[in-house]
């Protein structure tokens, strides 16, 4: 069960990356930056389409997922560091 369990939290991430990826893929495109959207159907359009083409989309919607959610886990390490209180026993001796 445990292998399961694994198998399933791994399917689970890589599910996330490329919905998450996709919604912000199309929510950019509808915002009226049309250019990534624009790159991204050239590149199906280039495999001829079909499968290949939703392959394509596919992969590049997890591409953007993964971008995204790194950048958004450093931003929210940082902050966190930023945020942490400071121990000043650790820096002064003891008595």
């Amino acid at each position: 069960m445990p292998k399961l369990l694994a198998a399933l939290s791994t399917i689970g991430i890589v599910a996330m990356l490329w919905v998450g990826g996709h919604i912000l893929l199309v929510g950019v495109d509808d915002l009226g930056w049309h250019w990534l959207y624009d790159l991204v159907h050239h590149a199906e359009e280039a495999v001829g389409g079909g499968v290949l083409g939703w392959v394509v989309n596919t992969l590049a919607s997890a591409l953007i997922g993964l971008v995204v959610g790194v950048v958004v886990v450093l931003v929210v390490n940082q902050v966190k560091k930023r945020r942490a209180p400071k121990d000043d026993h650790a820096a002064t001796p003891a008595h």
